[in-house]
């Protein structure tokens, strides 16, 4: 990158993502400060321990910062009481935002989820009307996580709205952090299980990656994309998972053999993202580990 690296702030740099997406902007010769509660267990860029609750640090922090990328969050329920973890997800959100439009920031990348469509934490699991599920398909969450996901999606509309600002909501989907994938095919065992996400996952790498990609495209206002690999978690066609599990569920064109449940066409057209980082490369159909390379 020619001249001074542009600077990026990214929040929940300490977490599982947040580490190597702050490495991914390293390597492509971005200035990251990283922002977080906790601080990280190794210092690759500098660091300030910091509640989001509170907004005076992000304003400080997003001084001179061409982008922002926010993935703090209590990523689940359940972590901590319901009205906590909606609290501290659209407060924390509110905060970013509000701090980029003021400090003339020009894009904002937002850690959203599969969450927000409403299935994965659902207390009653209904039918999806089709699969995979597309960036239209209606939002109906009723879980604190899911529905504190859709208002920030809800707030970076309004904050782009007669804003310079632009923002990018990543749906991300069932984040993998095993690398070596030798725990999946206990999963596999029963593909019922955590139906919510349609068997569609990303990998952390590629999760990173997409945080990268979204800070460098050219986006109008905001946009929200689904991220995701285009194949399934598990080793067996998904018209069949579908049959077994949701048989009512009605199957768009154009997809066969074993798709993941998000269609992720929108960020491979917006974004230019692909996943590179998928269980077939590290493990056979039977389970079994391949040899390395």
């Amino acid at each position: 990158m020619p001249g001074k690296a542009k600077k990026i702030v990214v929040t929940g740099g300490s977490g599982r993502l947040g580490v190597y997406t702050v490495r991914e902007l390293i390597a492509a010769g971005y200035e990251v400060l990283s922002l977080d509660v906790v601080p990280p267990e190794q210092k690759i860029c500098e660091s300030w321990v910091c509640d989001l609750k509170n907004s005076g640090d992000i304003f400080q922090a997003l001084k001179n910062a061409d982008a922002v990328i926010h993935l703090a969050a209590f990523q689940a329920p359940n972590l901590v009481s319901d009205c906590e973890t909606f609290n501290n997800n659209t407060t924390s959100s509110y905060n970013v935002l509000k701090a980029a439009v003021d400090m003339g920031v020009r894009r904002v990348v937002l850690a959203s989820s599969v969450a927000a469509y409403g299935f994965v934490y659902a207390p009653k699991m209904w039918v999806p009307d089709y699969l995979p599920l597309d960036e239209k398909y209606p939002c109906k969450p009723q879980d604190p996580y899911g529905l504190s996901k859709i208002f920030g999606e809800q707030l970076a509309d309004s904050f782009t709205t007669g804003n310079p600002l632009t923002a990018v909501s990543l749906r991300l989907s069932g984040v993998n952090f095993d690398l070596t994938y030798k725990t999946l095919p206990e999963r596999w065992l029963n593909p019922g299980d955590k139906i919510g996400t349609f068997w569609s996952y990303v990998d952390v790498r590629d999760a990173a990656i997409a945080c990268l990609l979204a800070v460098e495209a050219k986006i109008v206002g905001h946009q929200i994309l689904n991220i995701s690999t285009v194949t399934s978690r598990y080793p067996e066609p998904t018209a069949e998972l579908i049959q077994r599990y949701l048989p009512e569920t009605k199957i768009r064109e154009g997809f066969s053999g074993m798709w993941g449940g998000l269609d992720c066409s929108l960020a491979k057209k917006t974004l230019g993202f692909e996943a590179k980082y998928v269980w077939q490369k590290y493990l056979n159909a039977d389970g079994k580990l391949l040899s390395p390379n």
